[in-house]
């Protein structure tokens, strides 16, 4: 865990806001997700058959590959984040409060998690290299199986429903704090 702490104290959390590296996990980590889920979405539940959902999975493909590495990095830094005594005080009492607003940052992580793995080996269980935008491609590291495919496929469904509550749940208790929330989040103390 020292490697990864913070070298300076302008870059650590405070008792009141968020430090830079926990403000840019968090909102690079939402628009990754957000991106990527809303193109998701829109290529499996809107668009038909054909070149344009054709070209929208592979830019959901594209851009998966490309996020792997900032999604995994952006869950191991909120677990430390969670576990360091430098992270903001929560804003709710302790209480059942709290602890479903725990409950949700830690589902949030963990199917951000279930994402990052079960996209990939849906493709590389049936064998498939990930073609990436265009730019190169990464082949599969495992033989094919049909099984693995299967389940991986259904829990990246399952996930994407997931996530899709949790976000709400998420935003609904950042509306409940209101601005306090935000003003941590956008690095100035609340008032």
């Amino acid at each position: 865990m020292p490697a990864l702490e913070p070298a300076t104290s302008a870059a650590r959390s405070r008792p009141t806001v968020y430090g830079p590296v926990s403000r840019l996990a968090h909102w690079g980590g939402a628009l990754l997700t957000l991106t990527l889920l809303a193109i998701g979405l829109v290529a499996e539940e809107v668009l038909p058959d054909g070149p344009q959902r054709d070209r929208l999975w592979a830019w959901h493909f594209g851009l998966g590959m490309l996020a792997l590495l900032p999604l995994l990095l952006r869950v191991q830094w909120s677990v430390l984040s969670m576990l360091s005594p430098r992270r903001p005080a929560p804003l709710s009492p302790p209480g059942p409060q709290r602890w479903i607003e725990h409950g949700v940052h830690a589902a949030l992580l963990a199917v951000l998690a279930l994402m990052a793995l079960t996209g990939p080996l849906m493709f590389w269980s049936e064998g498939e290299p990930i073609h990436v935008l265009g730019w190169f491609s990464v082949p599969s590291p495992i033989a094919e199986n049909a099984a693995l495919h299967h389940y991986s496929g259904r829990l990246h469904d399952l996930g994407s429903k997931l996530l899709l509550v949790l976000l709400a749940l998420h935003v609904a208790g950042a509306l409940r704090h209101g601005a306090t929330s935000l003003r941590r989040m956008a690095g100035r103390p609340a008032h």
